[in-house]
């Protein structure tokens, strides 16, 4: 028993000191879906209501840098039945890599800390249990996390899609019928 309690310890040990660094390291994370959204997104920084849900908020609540967006060689799409949003599909990108340049999706990228984006990821629950390296940035690591939910395909709430297309607004300065066209490429139906 007394060497499973020093395992237990020694690997919580490694784990404190694994958060300790990741809180200084500063990643960029390729949002899209709501996450487009400043607003939207502060939330699962800062916590509070947003649309109805309660969100806890990261520990480190240092407000990200919005750095732009870009396009990225993944395609969205919407799948699974979330409760939040009507039993609808929300947004995923493409584990693997898009080829046609048609169907490369917008992120929109905030500077954030390391510790911050595994917050995220945990707030967003089970389904993105996948990450996307997307490179580098001002020497800085690009990444996402997605799912893989292509046999699941479902089209998003209005409400869903609206936040989304805020964020693009937001996000790109577009058009509303530039941002229709952006995302009805990437609807099922």
């Amino acid at each position: 028993m007394a060497n499973f309690c020093f395992v237990f310890d020694f690997l919580f040990l490694i784990l404190e000191i694994k958060l300790s660094i990741m809180e200084d390291r500063e990643v960029i994370y390729a949002a899209y879906g709501s996450n487009l959204l400043k607003e939207r997104f502060l939330v699962y920084i800062e916590g509070g209501n947003f649309m109805g849900g309660q969100y806890n908020g990261c520990n480190d609540k240092t407000e990200p840098v919005d750095l732009g967006w870009m396009w990225v060689p993944h395609r969205l799409y919407f799948a699974k039945q979330s409760p939040r949003w009507g039993y609808k599909g929300v947004a995923f990108l493409s584990y693997d890599r898009e080829v046609n340049p048609e169907y490369y999706s917008v992120v929109r990228l905030w500077k954030i800390k390391e510790s911050q984006f595994y917050c995220i990821v945990s707030q967003e629950g089970g389904w993105y249990n996948k990450f996307l390296d997307l490179g580098e940035k001002e020497g800085i690591t690009v990444k996402t996390f997605t799912g893989c939910w292509e046999n699941e395909l479902y089209d998003p709430s209005e409400d869903y899609l609206s936040l989304i297309k805020r964020g693009l607004k937001e996000t790109t300065g577009w058009t509303d019928e530039k941002i229709d066209n952006y995302i009805g490429k990437f609807l099922k139906t």
